[in-house]
């Protein structure tokens, strides 16, 4: 054997090797590949926590039998101790790993039902219970696999309505709002009452407006305004009222009219609230102007009932007396005892204070005529109505005969009622006598006695309050 022959043997037996030993990298490439791999960078030891050093221990046991076996079947396969083709090993060696890598990372336990890791894909656990056991160390290696492709779903159009069925839509919206939502907002706003029943209301007419703006439907969106703006007032919510009234305030003063002085109306009142006494005046002035543009006899007495009554409120007593006797006469030719009494009422009250009891005896006269007429008037409301007229007549030094006859009818009446409304008419009567003081000789002594029967006879604490205090001012 010559030289050459020796290094075509040396040429041969190098392929042969290298061969071999780019197959060994291949297939643990391939197997580790597969497999868990270990991670990039291992946390040391200490840096594990106390109690998770046991679950640590166990993680490196699986990894050792997962390392055994991909050796195994690199060595059978390196030394040719099988006759199968390249692809076969490669099965087998893969079915041998993952048989022995598929273990709990958190408790070892090998089953067919373990979950991967939804992030790396590379550990597996029992459950989520075992997932969040050893996350404090599985997290410092878990990285997503690149091999894996996110998967995207195919996402349906959305259907697009008709435009009949668009019309038929916004038809039943508005239905809906004309006859519904409106009317309770209207109802939670005259009961007055703050609390759930207002708050629904308010936010299903904040949803109407913003239905009726989108619609530009002008006469719709004025009534949902005034409407809601209304119920901002009776929660107490003066800024927002104004906010949403003010568009409609700006139609009123083009179109005029009874909608319109209703506006200015509702305007005055949230003025008033704010005790902003100017800018009400105005509101009323422009309400009344609106009213007498008017035909209808209701919508003038509407305007002028509200005028006068929120003149009252602010104590404007020369202005709000003749608004509410002229509203007073034409509720009565309405046909609205109840509107007409009232008006009689406050009108009298204005003029008692404002020191003319002789005119505010005759506005509680045709009051208490109007609550006579009236079938189902009670006698509580008729006993004050005699208690008014009868402290109007003691105060203007009228005739002692009608005096006498109204302060007995008001007694009576209130005996029908309750005690509670008797005691209202002795503290009238008392009232009464403490205001007339020395006109009379024995004024004092006869408040004095009436305030004392009605702290006895009083069961609501208000009433007797007033009468103890009045009682300590008389003392005094």
């Amino acid at each position: 054997m010559n030289d050459d022959d020796d290094d075509d043997d040396e040429r041969t037996g190098g392929r042969a090797q290298n061969k071999k030993n780019k197959t060994y990298r291949k297939l643990h490439i391939f197997v580790y590949n597969t497999s868990m791999p270990a991670p990039a960078t291992n946390p040391p030891f200490h840096s594990i926590p106390f109690h998770s050093r046991a679950r640590a221990a166990r993680r490196a046991r699986c990894e050792r039998d997962m390392s055994s076996a991909i050796d195994d079947a690199l060595a059978k396969y390196a030394c040719g101790d099988s006759d199968d083709s390249d692809e076969d090993a490669r099965g087998r060696a893969r079915e041998a790993t993952s048989r022995d890598a598929r273990r709990c990372l958190n408790c070892g336990v090998a089953h067919e039902s373990l979950l991967t890791c939804s992030r790396c894909r590379r550990a597996y656990f029992c459950n989520a219970t075992c997932q969040r056991a050893v996350w404090s160390t599985h997290s410092v290696t878990c990285v997503a696999d690149p091999r894996m492709k996110a998967v995207k779903r195919r996402l349906e159009p959305p259907r697009v309505p008709t435009a009949e069925e668009k019309a038929r839509a916004k038809a039943s919206e508005r239905r809906k709002i004309e006859e519904e939502v409106i009317p309770r907002g209207i109802e939670a706003c005259e009961a007055g009452v703050r609390g759930q029943t207002l708050d629904d209301a308010i936010e299903a007419l904040e949803d109407a407006i913003v239905f009726a703006i989108g619609e530009e439907d002008e006469t719709l969106t004025a009534s949902v305004r005034v409407t809601l703006s209304r119920a901002y007032l009776t929660a107490k919510r003066f800024d927002e009222c104004l906010h949403y009234l003010a568009p409609a305030l700006e139609r009123a003063k083009r179109e005029g009219g009874a909608e319109s002085a209703r506006v200015h109306a509702l305007a005055a009142r949230v003025h008033a609230a704010k005790g902003e006494k100017e800018q009400c005046r105005k509101e009323l002035t422009a309400t009344l102007d609106c009213a007498s543009e008017s035909t209808s006899d209701e919508a003038q007495f509407e305007s002028l009932f509200d005028a006068g009554m929120i003149l009252h409120d602010i104590g404007d007593w020369e202005r709000c007396a003749p608004l509410l006797s002229t509203a007073a006469e034409a509720a009565e030719k309405l046909g609205k005892i109840a509107h007409a009494a009232r008006a009689y009422n406050r009108s009298g009250s204005a003029l008692f204070r404002s020191g003319r009891p002789d005119y505010a005896a005759r506005c509680w006269i045709r009051e208490l005529k109007t609550l006579e007429s009236d079938e189902s008037s009670a006698p509580g409301v008729l006993a004050q109505a005699h208690g008014n007229v009868a402290s109007a007549l003691l105060l203007a030094g009228g005739d002692a005969e009608a005096f006498n006859l109204h302060r007995e009818s008001a007694l009576a009446k209130a005996r029908e009622a309750s005690a509670d409304d008797e005691a209202r008419v002795y503290l009238q009567l008392g009232n009464a006598y403490k205001l007339a003081g020395d006109a009379l000789d024995d004024g004092i002594e006869r408040a004095t006695e009436c305030f004392e029967k009605a702290k006895s006879l009083s069961t609501v604490d208000v009433v007797g309050d007033v009468a103890s205090r009045a009682l300590e001012t008389l003392r005094l």
